[in-house]
C-alpha cells in the first residue's frame, strides 16, 4: 500500500491507476493517522472525508494541486488570513505551516468537519489558527441558520450549503438531504485587518463578497475564490472588481498563474480551460 501511495503521489500512471482502484474503499479502517506520501511532515486524521481520502492515496496531488503552492506563497506574504469554508482543515494546515507568524482565521459551519479540522491543526502543532464553528453570512442576527448537506456526502462533507443559497448548480441541490442548525457570524466581524481571503462556501461567494465590498475597496485584500459553473452574479462581481477596483485575475495551474481577462469571466469554463474551479484576484 505504501508503494501505491508514493507512486500515485509522484504522478506515476501505473500507481495512480492502482490507487484509483483502491481509494474507492476510502482510507483503510485501521489507519487512525496518516502522513502525506509526498510530504511526510504533514499528517491528517484518517476520517471519512473525500478530501482526506484523496490526500491519503495521492498526497498533495490528490486535492487541488494547482492551488497549493499559490496558497502557501500568498499566506507567507500576508498579515491576516480569512478562510471561509475551511472544511477538514487542509488549507488551514498548509497555509498556517507555511506562514507560522500569520494570523489565520478559519471558518467552517459543519460541526463534524470543525472537529476534524481542529484535530488536524493540533496534529500538525499549528498554533496560529483561530477556528470558528459558524456560517459566515452577510448580516447575522445572532441566531442559527440551516445548513443543507446532501445525503450522498460522507460524514465530513465537501459540499454543504446554506438553505436558500443564491447561486448553486442544480445538481448540487437535487436529491435527498439533511438539515443542520448552525450558528451564524457576520462577515463584517471577520474582516478587520484581513489582507487575504479564501472563499469556498457553495453558492454564498457572491453574497459575502458583495457584503465585503467596502472592505475590498478600502483595503484591497488578495482574494482566492471558488467559481462554479452557473454563477452569473459572482462572475459579474468579479468583473467589477477588475474593472472598478483594479484587481487582476488569474487561474492557478500547476505551471503557475494564468492571466484571465475581465471580459472572459462571464462565460469562462474554468475546468475545461485550466482544470481548476478557483480564481486568484490580486490588487
Amino acid at each position: 500500500m505504501a508503494r501505491v501511495r508514493q507512486g500515485a503521489a509522484r504522478g506515476d500512471r501505473r500507481w495512480s491507476l492502482a490507487a484509483g482502484a483502491l481509494q474507492s474503499g476510502g482510507i483503510p479502517a485501521e489507519v487512525g493517522v496518516f502522513s502525506l506520501p509526498d510530504d511526510e511532515g504533514v499528517r491528517f486524521i484518517g476520517a471519512t472525508s473525500l478530501v482526506l481520502h484523496q490526500l491519503f492515496w495521492a498526497g498533495t496531488r490528490g486535492w487541488e494541486p494547482e492551488l497549493l503552492d499559490v496558497w502557501r506563497r500568498l499566506c507567507r506574504r500576508s498579515g491576516k488570513v480569512l478562510e471561509l469554508g475551511a472544511n477538514v482543515g487542509y488549507y488551514a494546515v498548509q497555509g498556517a505551516r507555511a506562514a507560522p507568524e500569520v494570523e489565520y482565521v478559519a471558518v467552517e459551519p459543519h460541526p463534524d468537519s470543525v472537529e476534524i479540522c481542529g484535530a488536524n491543526l493540533e496534529l500538525n502543532q499549528v498554533r496560529n489558527v483561530r477556528l470558528v464553528n459558524a456560517a459566515a453570512v452577510a448580516h447575522a442576527d445572532g441566531g442559527l441558520t440551516d445548513l443543507v448537506v446532501p445525503q450522498s456526502q460522507l460524514r465530513h462533507p465537501t459540499v454543504a450549503f446554506l438553505a436558500g443559497s443564491s447561486e448553486l448548480p442544480p445538481r448540487m441541490t437535487q436529491g435527498p438531504s439533511r438539515v443542520l442548525s448552525v450558528p451564524m457570524v457576520d462577515i463584517a466581524e471577520l474582516l478587520p485587518d484581513v489582507d487575504l481571503i479564501k472563499l469556498d462556501v457553495e453558492g454564498q461567494e457572491h453574497e459575502l463578497l458583495a457584503a465585503a465590498w467596502e472592505h475590498l475597496a478600502a483595503h484591497r485584500p488578495t482574494i482566492v475564490v471558488e467559481v462554479l459553473p452557473g454563477t452569473p452574479r459572482l462572475r459579474q462581481l468579479l468583473t467589477r472588481l477588475c474593472t472598478e477596483l483594479g484587481y487582476r485575475c488569474y487561474a492557478p495551474t500547476e505551471q503557475g498563474l494564468a492571466p484571465v481577462a475581465p471580459h472572459q469571466l462571464p462565460g469562462l469554463d474554468l475546468q475545461t480551460s485550466f482544470r481548476t474551479n478557483d480564481l486568484v484576484l490580486t490588487p
